[in-house]
């Protein structure tokens, strides 16, 4: 039997597929884990597809099975494989963060859906389906981390990914923000730490990314396992959150153990909109002071913003740029609030009647999907571009980089690597209007 994989990428998006996208594109760990989960023995031939960089053939092979995951974005361009794929004779399978949130929808378009993690229902279905049983939903959310695999990184392609491997010690999280769909697919469960520190060694690597929504959650798992990096003398980077800045323990053991820049999710210079997307911390004056603490312990920080949040003006968003400038980030990241299925505010939304589309493929981060309280959609897409384009002055560009805690590292280059990356991702070519 032959067996096809695809992770699918939504056909009209151009961010992070340019020329530059080397820079910005993080190994995906999505394929090279559920490759992992397949039993030996079953398929003569896996082929494995990564959309970001690779294409889709639909008469190269005659495949028995075809497993799309993807995410809402992507979702469009997935019930076209399916189709397409339907018709060579293949059984399609589908899964992922879209199709776990709207499984009824995704059912119309394949023969199986695999709702949430597959570490337990796709080894279970791969079996029904060898039995000629296969069932219509796989749904188990009862996996324990200490059972996860190792992803399968050698079957899946490097190409136009960023040269630094990615791998994780907890994938869920804790918190509820009204705009985060995690809580669809994972649940907060952290691995051992024996079984990272193994994987890492086996990476053989210099520089490692952490995938964890929160690598500091859970603080004295976080501690235990940075004390058990240290002897590796590797460099890594990891997603955060604000309250991280007051940590100055954590802090100090994240440095010493490696760890150079962390991600955080900001979201909003607007206190109000944070309690309003029930952060955890919500508290924005107090940023600036954060920033700075993370950064006396040598530790960059990329801050990521929403845009569109009720209690947002357009004078506010237009001042994002300067104020930005002066909380003195290494990196910054914009993003238009998206609603997706499976999150509180999909559900609000749709209830109130503010959303103005359901074409999945406009679901990307960079177009407006719902109306805005203070501005219309296409005014909302105009200020989103016009923030990137100032953010991204080359004057900006070399300013954030080179006042850096890691501007007198060797791994400034990294740093400005990736500032070139934002300044040249394509949102304009997502263009819907101008201010």
């Amino acid at each position: 039997m032959k067996l096809l994989m695809i992770h699918v990428w939504n056909e009209k998006e151009v961010s992070y597929r340019g020329r530059f996208s080397n820079l910005l594109s993080y190994p995906s760990l999505t394929l090279a884990t559920l490759y992992s989960l397949i039993p030996e023995g079953i398929f003569d031939q896996i082929d494995v597809v990564d959309e970001n960089s690779q294409r889709v053939c639909y008469d190269r092979e005659a495949y028995d099975l075809v497993l799309l995951t993807f995410d809402t974005s992507s979702s469009l361009t997935a019930y076209k494989h399916c189709a397409r794929f339907k018709k060579t004779g293949a059984y399609i399978v589908c899964g992922g963060y879209h199709a776990s949130a709207l499984p009824e929808e995704a059912a119309r378009h394949c023969d199986t859906v695999i709702v949430g993690p597959a570490e337990n229902s796709l080894p279970r279905f791969l079996q029904d389906f060898v039995n000629g049983t296969p069932q219509k939903v796989y749904k188990d959310y009862n996996v324990c981390a200490a059972d996860f695999r190792i992803p399968a990184r050698d079957k899946v392609t490097r190409r136009k990914k960023l040269r630094i491997p990615a791998l994780i010690a907890n994938r869920g999280c804790g918190n509820s923000c009204k705009y985060c769909s995690m809580r669809t697919m994972w649940k907060s469960d952290p691995r051992p730490v024996k079984s990272v520190i193994r994987e890492l060694k086996e990476l053989r690597s210099r520089i490692v990314i952490f995938y964890d929504p929160n690598f500091f959650a859970d603080r004295e798992y976080a501690l235990k396992l940075m004390r058990a990096m240290k002897p590796l003398k590797i460099l890594w980077a990891s997603n955060a959150t604000a309250d991280f800045g007051y940590d100055h323990e954590l802090m100090q053991e994240a440095y010493e153990s490696g760890c150079r820049g962390v991600l955080i999710g900001l979201e909003s210079l607007n206190s109000t909109s944070l309690r309003n997307a029930a952060k955890r911390f919500q508290d924005a004056d107090k940023y600036k002071e954060i920033i700075d603490n993370i950064h006396s312990h040598g530790i960059a920080v990329n801050g990521c913003f929403v845009l569109g949040f009720d209690t947002d003006t357009e004078e506010e968003l237009l001042a994002l740029p300067e104020r930005v400038d002066k909380l003195g980030l290494d990196l910054c990241r914009f993003a238009i609030l998206t609603p997706y299925p499976g999150t509180r505010f999909y559900t609000e939304y749709e209830r109130e009647g503010r959303l103005i589309t359901k074409d999945w493929s406009r679901y990307q981060q960079h177009n407006t999907v719902f109306q805005p309280k203070n501005m219309s959609p296409k005014r909302l897409d105009a200020i989103y571009r016009k923030v990137w384009r100032e953010s991204y002055s080359w004057r900006r560009v070399l300013k954030r980089t080179f006042s850096s805690p890691m501007a007198k590292s060797p791994y400034v280059l990294i740093l400005l690597g990736a500032n070139i990356g934002f300044k040249f991702l394509g949102i304009d070519k997502h263009r819907r209007g101008t201010p």
